[in-house]
């Protein structure tokens, strides 16, 4: 394994400039101001957050490295097969469904399914944005010239930062929302938003830096709302809707 690795690093020290920088996404809170809660002076800004990824050849990249090994190792498991449905994001409120220990949808949560789709925006792009249009660190897959486990994503996303992961941030964000409306189910619930994040390294969609830096911007995007107005009205909606549920 090591001497994989070792050719792995010494295989992207290699690589022209050019496979390592990729053009930035496009997104622009400005452009799209109703998808957010935070503006881009309020939001969180990953870039002045987050440390830089690992560089290629460094032991953290092979640790890296070793991760997504074992990702492959993973892939024909009924846990690579969750991975695979990990990677919808439109899926991602609803699959917390069976942890939160209610069906999250439009038509039985309202308040709750609102409140998350309003967040989809604040930490899957703003609370990403920063590190990865900087830094535009090339995706596993992009850089072993291997398939995911969910290929219609590959073409689409190849060129964008894996660092950090905004699929990740999604997911862990959702968590602790979701945990503080359901205290009761907490461990179950942070352990559904946990297993996005490695879902994503499983998929060969990120590094595993990348996911863990990904729960480290949610969790700064999530106490910043807290601060906001706006959030903490559609929070408290939320709340009391779960408790007329429950009842």
């Amino acid at each position: 394994m090591m001497k994989q690795l070792l050719f792995a690093a010494a295989l992207c020290a290699a690589l022209p400039a050019a496979a390592i920088a990729a053009a930035p996404d496009g997104n622009d809170v400005t452009t799209r101001p109703q998808a957010y809660f935070s503006t881009n002076e309020d939001g969180v800004d990953s870039l002045g957050l987050l440390p830089p990824p690992p560089e290629i050849g460094s032991v953290q990249f092979l640790l890296d490295q070793a991760r997504y090994q074992e990702g492959l190792i993973e892939r024909n498991t009924p846990r690579g097969a969750q991975a695979a449905k990990d990677a919808d994001m439109g899926e991602t409120a609803a699959s917390f469904s069976e942890a939160f220990g209610m069906t999250i949808s439009p038509d039985n949560t309202p308040a709750l399914f609102a409140l998350l789709g309003k967040m989809r925006g604040e930490l899957g792009d703003m609370a990403t944005r920063g590190a990865k249009r900087h830094y535009m660190r090339v995706r596993p897959y992009v850089l072993n010239n291997a398939p995911t486990c969910y290929q219609p994503d590959e073409e689409r996303i190849k060129k964008s930062g894996s660092y950090p992961s905004g699929h990740t941030s999604l997911g862990w964000g959702y968590a602790l929302v979701l945990a503080e409306i359901n205290p009761a189910n907490k461990e179950a619930i942070l352990k559904r938003g946990y297993d996005i994040g490695q879902s994503r390294v499983i998929c060969g969609y990120h590094w595993q830096s990348d996911v863990d830096a990904g729960r480290v911007a949610a969790s700064a995007a999530i106490a910043n709302l807290h601060a906001n107005e706006e959030f903490q009205s559609m929070l408290a909606r939320a709340k009391e809707e779960f408790k007329e549920k429950k009842q």
